[in-house]
């Protein structure tokens, strides 16, 4: 099977489109309990696997939940899609997140630190010739999927090499569209995170810089839609209970879960060869757990905790490419710790 055969996204048309998918809960609670219905948004790559773990395991059925699942190629469509109601509960990268602050949108919790996984690629010998010589950035073509995760990391990394986003073109695509001409021998650079990093690698290209080289803090968070919220508060921490048990049994039963994410892989409309999956399996059995989460939304004394310090980078990074006016003190309100709060203080079931 070819890479690009073997990669397909079954969600992409014109590498933007979504696909509504869903799965029943498997009812391992009280026979002919009722149960809240739930909608969850999720993205098609490793940190959305625990909301399909708590699916398949029947981790929500136990907590009550009566889940659908909807999947997007990438976090900007989930904040259009919020606008209009679209899903209860989410996992987004924090940048489209933060273009969320009008509508409301609630951090709940921090998933993962993403900066390692965010790459910009590009093929041997020109990654080598920038390497000695990063003026050969400009008037680069790059693929982005603009005001995302990577496009921050993007502009992080040309700074370190004394490039601004204005000295490169920027080319506007989704994820597998990116992948998709850039093994095509388009552009110069490609923004990449997995699994489209991990194939455009085995095709022999090479990584240029990451979030963590550019000194970035990119975390993904677990989000909750604010009319959710009013609608049935205590469902919406009931779901983020159970996410948080998926997260944890995957950590401590890797073997399994890295069964489950291949059926994750197909469901999500992908279908991805062994040797790339090992990566992603690797980064979704290592999701943060619990009290990670906890430390993360919060301050360590008189420093400012890690989410907020995420935050103020991110919607920075938006002011200066123009999405934002200012930093507004609303951004840092959409934290709310009292959700994970309740959260790990429900006993276990």
């Amino acid at each position: 099977m070819g890479l690009m055969k073997s990669l397909r996204y079954v969600v992409a048309a014109a590498g933007a489109a979504m696909c509504l998918l869903s799965l029943d809960a498997r009812d391992t609670s009280v026979a002919g309990q009722t149960k809240d219905k739930i909608r969850l948004a999720a993205q098609v790559w490793f940190p959305s696997f625990p909301q399909y773990t708590a699916i398949e395991r029947g981790i929500y059925a136990k907590w009550g939940l009566d889940p659908s699942i909807k999947v997007y190629p990438s976090g900007a469509p989930i904040v259009q899609a919020a606008a209009t109601s679209e899903w209860d509960v989410a996992h987004i990268g924090l940048p489209p997140t933060v273009q969320g602050v009008k509508l409301g949108l609630i951090i709940a919790g921090v998933i993962s630190e993403e900066a390692i996984i965010q790459e910009m690629i590009g093929r041997a010998d020109y990654v080598a010739a920038v390497q000695k010589d990063p003026s050969k950035l400009k008037g680069a073509k790059i693929f982005i999927t603009t005001a995302s995760t990577g496009h921050f990391m993007i502009e992080g990394c040309l700074k370190k090499r004394g490039i601004a986003m204005s000295d490169v073109q920027i080319l506007p695509s989704e994820q597998q569209a990116s992948l998709s001409a850039f093994v095509a021998g388009n552009g110069d650079l490609a923004q990449l995170w997995p699994p489209q990093t991990t194939a455009a690698r085995e095709r022999g290209n090479k990584k240029l810089c990451d979030g963590v080289e550019a000194g970035l803090k990119i975390p993904s968070v677990w989000v909750i839609h604010p009319d959710f919220a009013k609608k049935n508060p205590d469902a919406a921490v009931r779901w983020l209970r159970a996410t948080l048990e998926a997260v944890d049994w995957a950590r401590k039963n890797k073997a399994e879960a890295a069964v489950l994410y291949k059926k994750w892989d197909q469901f999500r409309g992908t279908q991805t060869p062994d040797s790339f999956l090992k990566e992603e399996i690797d980064l979704a059995t290592d999701l943060w757990p619990i009290e990670q989460q906890l430390k993360a939304m919060k301050p360590d004394g008189a420093k400012p905790a890690y989410v907020n310090e995420a935050i103020d980078g991110i919607a920075q990074f938006y002011v200066r490419i123009g999405r934002m006016k200012e930093v507004s003190p609303a951004i840092f309100k959409m934290i709310d710790t009292s959700w994970i709060d309740k959260a790990a203080a429900l006993p276990a079931r």
